[in-house]
């Protein structure tokens, strides 16, 4: 391990280092700065909005929720007066990619353009995948054609040329430090905010099902009375947090190395039904906010000043620079190995995660 974090508090630029480290925590300790290769969902929103639907779009990967936002703003450009004509779904698995080739180079019926929608693609016969393939060399000027699969085969050719030939669009699930400012984004759309406490709290029991987390967000917003900004008290009123523990206690025993209190919190919690995965983001984002304090104390700068940068409010401060100070630069660097190794049995052991968060906790809390 390379990383020593006593190396981003030298002042200058090394807070927008800083910066970046909380915003991509996990990939830096895996293959360092993220590479962009694809088009992702806001990428193509933001086409979509400027320059209209392309010719061929290819829709690939797990998180479906933003799919059907990208599908719900594509069929609404459909002319109802001749959407009976001109707007076909078809699903690999029930149809044979004649079928949607034939479909595809048709003529609008009184329209400039047809939409043609593909869903399962990923299902078609090896024949089916070819003709897809060769239609797409020379696609229909007038049609619309969007091809949607979960995931893809990387080394069947006609994925290949397919591939090559559309606007390639990747659905990855969201990680738990862009689901945050997701929520916000999506409220935003709707005009409401939500304060950073609120989304904490949803985040902590829903976790990252965009799906989960928008119904709760919609609830929500059915009972805030006119008001069009989300608190706290709002998420615990609607969505059940009303609990005797909540992620908050939790992050403030850790923060105290009170572990015989945080393994009871975190206990009950999870029996109570909190996400596994969202109470690690908000362990991982504390640990984050915990660091940038210890950093700033280090730099000498005031509390109004370690409030902006920490993203806290003032009155938080104080209890916060004790909880930094329980912790060394080398201590932090441990407990984020150990926070990214939790990530990952989460994601791929088949130990279950109750007994995966309790270990971590023992190995953060018992270090000197």
């Amino acid at each position: 391990m390379d990383v020593y974090f006593s190396n981003y508090y030298d002042g200058g630029d090394s807070w927008d280092r800083m910066g970046w480290f909380c915003g991509n925590f996990e990939n830096c300790f895996r293959k360092g700065v993220p590479q962009k290769s694809k088009m992702n969902y806001s990428e193509f929103i933001s086409l979509l909005e400027k320059k209209g639907l392309p010719n061929s779009v290819f829709f690939c990967g797990s998180e479906d929720f933003l799919i059907e936002d990208c599908l719900q703003r594509i069929t609404h450009t459909v002319d109802p007066a001749t959407r009976d004509f001109n707007f076909d779904v078809y699903y690999g698995s029930q149809v044979d990619g004649g079928k949607i080739v034939d479909t595809a180079s048709a003529y609008p019926m009184l329209a400039e353009s047809r939409l043609v929608i593909v869903k399962e693609v990923n299902k078609l016969s090896g024949a089916g995948l070819e003709a897809l393939a060769k239609y797409l060399e020379r696609p229909s000027s007038t049609t619309r054609l969007v091809l949607i699969a979960e995931k893809i085969t990387a080394r069947n050719k006609s994925w290949t040329k397919i591939k090559s030939n559309t606007c390639f669009v990747e659905f990855k699930q969201l990680y738990d430090n862009q689901v945050m400012s997701w929520m916000k984004q999506y409220l935003r759309g709707r005009g409401y905010e939500i304060t950073s406490d609120a989304s904490i709290l949803v985040h902590s029991r829903v976790g990252n099902n965009l799906r989960a987390i928008a119904n709760e967000l919609n609830k929500i917003l059915l009972n805030l009375n006119g008001e069009k900004r989300i608190a706290a008290e709002d998420v615990q009123r609607v969505v059940g947090l009303s609990r005797t523990f909540s992620v908050f206690h939790l992050t403030d025993a850790i923060g105290n190395r009170e572990i015989e209190n945080a393994l009871q919190i975190m206990s009950k919690m999870l029996d109570s039904g909190e996400s596994h995965t969202g109470m690690l983001a908000m362990i991982t984002r504390h640990f984050v906010s915990l660091l940038v304090i210890k950093g700033a104390v280090r730099q000498k700068k005031s509390d109004n000043e370690i409030a902006a940068l920490a993203g806290i409010a003032p009155y938080f401060v104080k209890k916060n620079k004790t909880m930094a100070a329980k912790y060394s630069f080398r201590l932090f660097e441990n407990v984020f190995v150990c926070l990214l190794e939790t990530d990952l049995k989460l994601k791929t052991s088949q130990q279950p995660p109750k007994i995966a968060l309790q270990t971590m906790l023992v190995q953060i809390l018992q270090q000197d």
